[in-house]
């Protein structure tokens, strides 16, 4: 799809584009090396600009490519560049100074996961390595909140497509789980109804009592929410091929879950007490004991 993007030129926008790709001119390959297209201030302009973009796919360039194309339009960016992606949520403490809790990423290695007081330092490091982010709500929410708490250790990707916006102008609004359960892609039974003031209180939980079952409950609603994100970025992506009429774009295969659930089994279990809930529920069984002496 980004070959047929002419919106990287200015002066094109959605209506020209379509106009273009009426008259035949589907990718830039397309676009005439002479005589008049656009208009003759116009057309020199489009020629190098189309020329810009073939070099910049040739090398893989997201960064170039991502300037060229509106932000409204990354989305198109999607196949090219899958496979580097990277996928993730946060949650957070809910107090006024947002402090990211639990981090899930899901990229082409799998799924990781980040805990305050454990490893959350090696986070920054961890999202660098990936060009390509997305998120839902991202832009507004989990990247402030994480660039806010890392500072200048945060990286910026080349490019960032919040899913938001892009289901919002395939007319599918609401929050996340709300989308997913219209699109088919429902979370299991125990993971129903589960929202983000339940995540604060299951962190809290896991805080003040060293509740590892919390901790666990928190981790796989957040790693849901990280590769949930892979199978709404492919049914968005064709969704706006259908808007767009693009019969001749190859669709893509929607991700199963299937593959990962077992990971996700092995990301909780492996969860256990640091030294540091050890202590807690060591006071909380003190407290206990006191209790029952009254």
């Amino acid at each position: 799809m980004v070959r047929r993007t002419f919106q990287l030129i200015p002066g094109v926008g959605p209506w020209k584009e379509k106009d273009l790709w009426a008259r035949g001119i589907h990718t830039w390959e397309d676009f005439p090396e002479s005589g008049v297209v656009l208009g003759q201030k116009l057309d020199g302009l489009a020629r190098q600009r189309l020329a810009l973009a073939r070099e910049a796919l040739e090398h893989r360039n997201l960064t170039a490519l991502a300037a060229m194309i509106p932000p409204r339009e990354h989305w198109r960016l999607y196949p090219e560049f899958a496979r580097d992606a990277l996928y993730f949520d946060i949650e957070t403490n809910g107090n006024q100074e947002q402090e990211p809790t639990v981090v899930a990423l899901f990229d082409a290695e799998g799924l990781r996961v980040f805990i305050l007081g454990r490893n959350m330092d090696e986070l920054p490091e961890a999202m660098a390595r990936r060009r390509l982010w997305v998120t839902f709500n991202g832009s507004c929410f989990d990247v402030p909140v994480l660039r806010q708490y890392f500072g200048k250790r945060f990286p910026t990707p080349e490019a960032h497509i919040d899913l938001r916006f892009v289901c919002r102008r395939l007319g599918m609004g609401g929050g996340l789980k709300e989308i997913e359960d219209k699109l088919g892609l429902g979370r299991p039974p125990h993971m129903k109804g589960v929202n983000g003031w339940d995540a604060v209180l299951l962190w809290r939980a896991y805080l003040a009592r060293g509740d590892v079952e919390a901790l666990r409950f928190l981790v796989e609603y957040n790693l849901y929410d990280s590769f949930q994100l892979r199978a709404l970025m492919d049914t968005a992506y064709n969704r706006a091929l259908d808007e767009l009429n693009m019969d001749a774009v190859a669709r893509l295969p929607v991700f199963e879950r299937g593959e990962v659930l077992y990971d996700v089994s092995r990301l909780i279990l492996e969860l256990g007490p640091t030294q540091r809930d050890l202590k807690v529920l060591e006071r909380v069984r003190a407290q206990d004991r006191d209790l029952r002496q009254d």
